[in-house]
């Protein structure tokens, strides 16, 4: 028996590190072969060597430039890599020599997918699909492409075609369920994820993380830091549930507490810029003003498209009285949403510190804009202009209040004030 056909006995009982050394020995008889470093590859990238594994093929596609498995292989190593680009290119080179090659159409597919060309991605996959209708691994890809492209319905159905053809897929199952969950249908979503503890005997951390939130939407507190202890006894560095753990906490008014659980989230990931976000509300909550806007300011450094962080910057400084900055951030929150109803709101009430009456009022005004049923926003429209003395005015934006919110206190105060003003 030749080094080589040791080597694959080896390679086929998955001990890899001794293949790897008879590997090596038969290229020694036979530095040619590009067989040879196809399994030196391939025993790299199943220990996880994917750079390792990269050299081999490419040494392997010098000696044959249409062995495609060797494309194929390297393409897959550059994607575990997040090296999608390039992995692409690869996998042109696959479908180029084997046209009928469903799995390079449907990791092309995935790869594009992660550089956001989603169409293209889909069209990959629907090929891949063509070519093999029971390819559950295509099903799986095109539903995660489509989640990322927002097409909820079209994803879940096709997960709902990987359960028709195996129905104890629980990628599928937790798919479903974080797209009911990102759809806000949280009993949904929570069916689901019980369905993988069912056939996991209850070994998941995804699944119970998973149900945490779901939890946590429909205000289940306690029951959601139950199911994300599972999750944590499970997997003790699981960043995602501590954020969420610490969520939870911060609901039930254990500020302290939740700033524990996202000091963790942080120690394990620290570009986790939405722990920062989260612990940074915690300390305003505490009176903690400044050290919050510390964490939003790491936040936005982190990801400086992250509305949330902005806004929640905004409000703590309004607290020190730095409205000027505040302002400044709501209007970056407006850039990125112009329909921010709460910018709007706290926006007007910044002006409003700074007796910037005009513009407190033409804030307010856009707020009742996009929602006509805001008691509130009349109000304080009102109170404003009842301070500038236009006292018909607000005696009109008091009414209207009123009209929406019949039971609403301060109104009926702010109206009686204004209507002994009239009447004297």
């Amino acid at each position: 028996m030749s080094y080589f056909e040791e080597g694959l006995k080896l390679f086929r009982e998955t001990k890899f590190e001794r293949a790897l050394e008879l590997f090596i020995k038969a290229l020694e008889e036979d530095s040619n072969n590009s067989e040879i470093y196809n399994y030196l590859g391939i025993s790299k990238q199943a220990l996880g060597l994917y750079e390792e594994a990269i050299n081999y093929y490419s040494k392997g596609t010098e000696i044959d430039e249409n062995y495609a498995e060797l494309y194929y292989n390297r393409a897959d190593c550059k994607c575990n890599l997040g090296f999608y680009e390039e992995a692409v290119k690869d996998y042109d080179k696959v479908i180029e020599l084997i046209p009928t090659h469903s799995m390079a159409y449907d990791n092309r597919g995935f790869a594009k997918g992660n550089l956001g060309y989603y169409e293209e991605a889909i069209k990959d996959i629907d090929k891949s699909i063509i070519l093999d209708s029971m390819n559950i691994d295509a099903y799986m890809d095109r539903a995660f492409i489509k989640l990322m492209f927002g097409k909820y319905i079209e994803s879940i159905e096709d997960y709902q075609k990987v359960l028709e053809l195996d129905d104890k897929e629980i990628h599928a199952y937790n798919g479903i369920g974080d797209i009911k969950r990102s759809m806000g249908l949280y009993e949904e979503a929570i069916f689901y994820y019980d369905k993988v503890l069912e056939i996991s005997n209850a070994n998941s951390s995804y699944a119970y993380n998973g149900r945490g939130i779901c939890k946590i939407g429909l205000g289940m507190y306690n029951e959601a830091i139950d199911d994300i202890n599972k999750a944590l006894e499970i997997y003790d560095e699981y960043t995602d549930a501590y954020n969420n753990r610490g969520t939870a906490k911060y609901n039930l008014g254990l500020y302290k507490q939740s700033i524990e659980d996202f000091d963790r989230a942080i120690e394990l990931s620290p570009q986790y810029f939405y722990a920062y976000n989260n612990r940074g509300n915690s300390k305003s909550t505490l009176g903690l003003y400044k050290e919050a806007i510390e964490d939003f300011n790491i936040s936005i450094s982190i990801e400086p498209q992250y509305i949330d962080a902005y806004y929640n910057r905004a409000l703590a400084k309004n607290n020190i009285n730095k409205h000027l900055e505040a302002i400044d951030d709501y209007d970056i929150v407006l850039k990125l949403n112009s329909n921010h109803i709460d910018a709007y709101f706290n926006k007007a009430l910044s002006f409003y510190n700074l007796k910037n009456y005009e513009e407190a009022i033409k804030n307010y005004d856009k707020v009742i804009e996009l929602n006509p049923n805001s008691a509130d926003a009349y109000n304080n429209r009102g109170f404003i202009k009842y301070t500038i003395s236009l006292y018909e005015e607000a005696l009109k934006d008091y009414d209207k209040a009123l009209e929406i919110f019949p039971d609403y206190e301060k109104a009926k105060q702010n109206r009686d004030e204004v209507l002994e003003k009239i009447n004297n």
